[in-house]
């Protein structure tokens, strides 16, 4: 089967939508044909994806402002964009989509109507349940208190709705058994893959503070972070944190911690699956209502928006952890609760499957 998947990120917006997609992607990659339709990519993330063997189309960038990626285009926009991605294809000799994957916020039912010419079957990726949607499958492995009800009205009756942390788009990694020891006083600071806040540095300034504190640390950066040679410079001569750039062993690193600093977003569900309790400052707006739910259910420690959020009441959550090894594991056992035992790497792939040719 032909696989697209239309997806944008960058330095400015984060890269956690293209991740997971290329989560979803690799796990079709074994049988299927998988092409990414993207209007930005940093250079580094692409070749990333080119290394899999899946190209990336590039799809023109008007009217897609990257300031306002909330902000849902109009019918006649998305409409026009439709028709350059279907131009697109067609150049590419892409001539029938079995499967197109859409993951989002400026889109919704308008592009996927308009690309059902091209596409068998389509699924879309979302969190904020905020816009209507055409299509046959639609994901949201977020937590909230309504989850089972926010989509009503949102979506055809006879969509199949792949709702919560248990549908979570998560790397083969981290389905790997434990192999490392924790250790109470060990953390782990990342912030995904580009932190355009730069929230890494300003965490790792306070935990350099700390010097009643014994601890240690990895600090962990990913492919679109900008300023890694000035962070790895300002860390050289501390022995008790180590640095990470663009590490394939995330997963192997969360199970030595005891609690991990980080934002919201795909990044709950590896550090449930990975049993390490979460601190969240919070990078963007749709990050929060989840990590507001996990919060009150005990999954996580929700500390506050990058925006706004004070140095001592980071530092002060730190110390908590620091001094509280017991409630950090049952903030974690809370967590792993909530994805599931027993499913393989390609469950979702598996359940699309099963809903497309039922």
């Amino acid at each position: 089967m032909n696989v697209v998947v239309r997806v944008d990120g960058s330095t400015h917006i984060g890269l956690g939508h293209v991740m997971r997609c290329l989560t979803l992607a690799k796990q079709f990659l074994a049988a299927h044909e998988v092409t990414f339709l993207c209007c930005e990519l940093p250079e580094t993330v692409k070749v990333q994806i080119n290394d899999l063997g899946i190209p990336v189309l590039a799809v023109s960038t008007e009217n897609f402002q990257f300031e306002s990626t909330e902000e849902v285009l109009a019918t006649s926009v998305q409409e026009e964009h439709a028709s350059a991605c279907r131009s697109l294809l067609h150049e590419c000799n892409l001539h029938c989509v079995d499967i197109l994957i859409v993951d989002h916020y400026r889109l919704s039912a308008p592009f996927c109507r308009a690309m059902r010419s091209k596409c068998n079957h389509i699924v879309v990726i979302d969190d904020l349940a905020n816009r209507p949607h055409d299509c046959d499958v639609l994901i949201d492995q977020n937590f909230y208190d309504n989850l089972m009800t926010r989509y009503i009205g949102l979506l055809p009756d006879d969509t199949r709705a792949l709702l919560g942390p248990k549908y979570a788009l998560l790397r083969e990694s981290f389905y790997a058994p434990y192999t490392e020891i924790r250790k109470g006083n060990h953390f782990i600071v990342c912030f995904g893959g580009s932190d355009p806040g730069n929230m890494t540095e300003r965490v790792v300034d306070i935990i350099m503070a700390l010097k009643l504190q014994r601890f240690t640390a990895d600090i962990v950066v990913g492919a679109g972070y900008v300023n890694a040679a000035r962070l790895k410079e300002k860390l050289a001569n501390q022995t008790n944190i180590a640095f990470y750039h663009d590490t394939p062993f995330l997963g192997q690193l969360m199970q030595r911690g005891n609690f991990m600093i980080g934002a919201g977003g795909s990044m709950h569900w590896e550090r449930a699956k990975s049993s390490i309790a979460g601190l969240i400052v919070c990078l963007a707006h749709n990050q929060v209502e989840t990590t507001r739910s996990l919060h009150k259910s005990k999954c996580c420690l929700y500390i506050g928006n990058s925006d706004d959020v004070e140095d001592e009441e980071i530092s002060k959550a730190i110390e908590f952890a620091l001094n509280s090894p017991e409630k950090m594991t049952t903030i974690a056992n809370n967590a792993r609760s909530l994805v599931g035992e027993g499913q393989n790497p390609s469950f979702v792939m598996d359940e699309i499957l099963k809903t497309i040719t039922r």
